[in-house]
């Protein structure tokens, strides 16, 4: 038997309420040449059993024995895909019925070296909907990467196995911003397309802390992952100090959010330096100065 055209990898940790949800919106995918994987972070809930409730040869259920976070649980899906083309969808999110139909016939649409397919998805509290995002990126995206992730979230996306052969999987160092990195280094490989179609759900789920609350857990792994920006493409960033310049000041934002105010002014400083004229850092900095001088009243 030839092997599926799609692999799907769901990765999740105690979502026994949500995960139905995510599973049943990959089974009746009207693109039906796929296989799913669902990777359990090692849940202490009844996950194990809500997933192999599924009868469906298309799903393989995965366990780690220690959790060991997101992106490790996405890597592991990776090891077993056997697809053509690679999709991800998070254990809160939906996907509506057409999504991977209209993404793989783009790809066979589209000329170039696409490497990677998104679509535009809406976020909902029950069934309201409160946001929808329409990005309008394509091709050559590499620069509207770096400040952030601005063409949504992991859900959204079909990838050539091929791609996450040449740039690797996603860093499990990173806790914070691993799918904005992913993307990152495949767009700075591949050229990037998009269906201009709502075809993902979030759910917002006011019972879960998420990665980007503004705790100061998290605030120390927003540092880690613009840290780790200016590691990896360094290169890239001596030839564009404006970009640099903006994560410096995003940098100086987060050390003084930790009241490590020193850090803090080191890192405006060096965005200055790098950008004396742009008038983002110094939004950032501002930011910074309002919230220094309310600490100290």
């Amino acid at each position: 038997m030839a092997p599926p055209l799609v692999s799907v990898i769901i990765p999740t940790y105690n979502r026994t309420n949500l995960v139905p949800r995510a599973i049943e919106s990959v089974l009746t995918q009207t693109y039906d040449n796929l296989e799913l994987i669902v990777v359990d972070d090692a849940s202490s809930d009844e996950t194990e059993a809500v997933v192999r409730c599924y009868d469906d040869e298309r799903l393989t259920y995965i366990c780690h024995e220690t959790n060991r976070h997101v992106s490790a649980a996405r890597n592991t899906g990776l090891e077993r895909a056997s697809g053509e083309y690679i999709a991800f969808l998070d254990d809160d999110d939906e996907w509506l019925p057409t999504k991977l139909e209209k993404q793989i016939d783009h790809f066979t649409e589209v000329k170039g070296r696409i490497g990677m397919v998104y679509c535009w998805m809406e976020y909902r509290d029950g069934n309201a909907v409160v946001r929808r995002y329409r990005p309008r990126l394509r091709g050559c995206i590499f620069e509207e990467t770096i400040g952030g992730q601005p063409i949504g979230a992991c859900s959204t996306l079909v990838v050539k196995r091929e791609v996450i052969d040449e740039i690797g999987g996603f860093d499990e160092s990173l806790p914070r911003g691993n799918d904005g990195d992913f993307i990152r280094r495949v767009a700075h490989e591949f050229e990037i397309e998009y269906i201009s179609q709502i075809l993902v759900r979030h759910y917002v789920d006011r019972e879960h802390e998420r990665i980007t609350d503004e705790t100061a857990q998290n605030i120390q792994n927003a540092i880690k992952a613009n840290e780790a920006k200016l590691k990896k493409f360094a290169a890239e960033l001596e030839a564009k100090p404006k970009l640099k310049g903006e994560i410096y000041a995003r940098l100086g934002l987060r050390y003084c959010q930790l009241g490590n105010y020193d850090a803090g002014v080191r890192n405006h400083f060096k965005a200055i330096r790098l950008d004396p004229l742009n008038p983002e850092i110094y939004k950032q900095q501002a930011v910074t100065l309002h919230r220094l001088l309310t600490n100290r009243h």
